[in-house]
């Protein structure tokens, strides 16, 4: 009986830990995330991959990583799609680990941890009271509920640690984005002047000419 209750509270935690690190990589279109990483390998052979910003009834939108322009893609020509581990930005650069390790807090790591720790802690408890009582082990409840906070602490922390770096990604993102866009409106600002200036020029030579013609 003692040995049921002690393999089942192990592959509870196991089963876990191994459903928080397990991912396939191939999936289907309805799968599909926004903001995901993927390549598509298409029915004519070719394959690109990108950043998925929108999913429709009859395509994706994506920004592809060879051209960094959006690009819409039928379904009926998607052959399969993988998920791929690089993380890209709005126009499709990647993002690399340095700096999302550079940007990332550690917020809800330790957050997740220590409320994983009091969920597996009363759960091990749980677990080794009614045995303790009931005579059925000599393992103290306390052992049961450390042994619990442990593993809770570490599956949570993992939980936390995944929500810190996707909150560092959005923010490396925006700030790419807003970074784009403020160039953008510097350029079109310098484009207008440089016009101005040309017409101030244009003015200033008729003006000229004029005076000369006049003397």
């Amino acid at each position: 009986m003692k040995m049921v209750y002690r393999i089942g509270l192990f592959t509870f935690f196991i089963s876990l830990f191994i459903s928080a690190c397990g991912s396939s990589r191939q999936f289907t279109v309805t799968d599909l995330k926004e903001d995901q990483s993927v390549k598509f390998y298409l029915d004519d052979g070719t394959t690109d991959s990108g950043i998925i910003l929108e999913k429709k009834a009859d395509g994706i939108i994506y920004v592809s990583e060879s051209s960094h322009e959006v690009v819409n893609v039928s379904r009926n020509s998607i052959r399969r799609i993988e998920n791929i581990d690089i993380v890209y930005d709005y126009r499709a650069y990647e993002i690399s680990k340095a700096e999302i390790d550079k940007t990332k807090s550690s917020r809800n790591t330790w957050g997740y941890a220590l409320g994983g720790a009091f969920i597996g802690g009363a759960a091990g408890l749980a677990v080794g009271l009614p045995l303790w009582y009931a005579d059925l082990d000599q393992i103290p409840p306390y052992f049961y509920a450390g042994a619990g906070a442990i593993a809770g602490s570490i599956y949570f922390a993992f939980r936390g640690q995944e929500k810190d770096r996707q909150n560092a990604i959005r923010e490396i993102r925006y700030l790419r984005l807003s970074e784009e866009n403020l160039k953008k409106e510097l350029k079109n600002e310098q484009e207008k002047i440089d016009q101005l200036e040309l017409e101030k020029q244009k003015l200033l030579n008729k003006l000229k000419k004029q005076t000369d013609e006049k003397d």
